[in-house]
């Protein structure tokens, strides 16, 4: 379920958009490459560095008609720019949190990039002091002109980066961007 809402330009809230990702719960990295290669355990072993299972990856494309994005689409848009990015876990109200319960406090480091037309440009990132069980509110990386990323006819949002612990079950949360849309003198809001 995503969620959505639009509005830009001088002095109006931002374009936001809300999207729902899951990061797989932890597969043995060594089992998946033996079955799909062939290849011997001490072989694997001697290849991979053991931290190399604390790698997450989520991701997802998105079409440029997202009902939020259509705003970017006028004339007299020059550029979009991050202005923040969060990401929150929200439980189910019959979820029992303890021991063993997936929250964003098993992740300890990561970055967001956005990629479209064989381009890819890291947009945030964050570190274990930005880290909470249920939010984390990620660095801007510079301000990149993110507006033909958007105004492709797709683009991918990624979240990538390193876990505290295996994740026994998968985490599903919720990344929520914000981008201030910069319009050309004269353009009207």
């Amino acid at each position: 379920m995503k969620r959505f809402s639009s509005t830009s330009g001088a002095g109006l809230p931002p374009v936001v958009l809300g999207v729902e990702l899951t990061i797989a719960n932890h597969q043995d990295l060594r089992k998946s490459i033996r079955s799909a290669f062939g290849l011997n355990t001490r072989a694997i072993n001697l290849r991979i560095d053991p931290s190399m299972d604390l790698i997450y990856l989520c991701e997802i494309t998105l079409p440029n008609t997202l009902p939020c994005l259509s705003s970017l689409t006028r004339p007299g848009v020059l550029a979009v720019l991050l202005r923040s990015i969060r990401l929150e876990w929200h439980p189910e109200t019959s979820q029992n949190i303890g021991r063993g319960t997936s929250t964003l406090a098993a992740l300890e480091s990561g970055s967001c990039f956005l990629t479209a037309g064989g381009r890819k440009v890291s947009i945030a990132s964050f570190t274990s002091r930005h880290v909470h069980p249920t939010r984390i509110v990620m660095e801007p990386q510079g301000h990149p002109n993110l507006l033909e990323y958007l105004r492709s006819e797709s683009f991918t949002l990624e979240i990538s980066g390193t876990n505290r612990r295996r994740l026994t079950r998968p985490l599903a949360f919720s990344a929520v961007l914000e981008f201030d849309v910069q319009l050309a003198p004269g353009a009207h809001a």
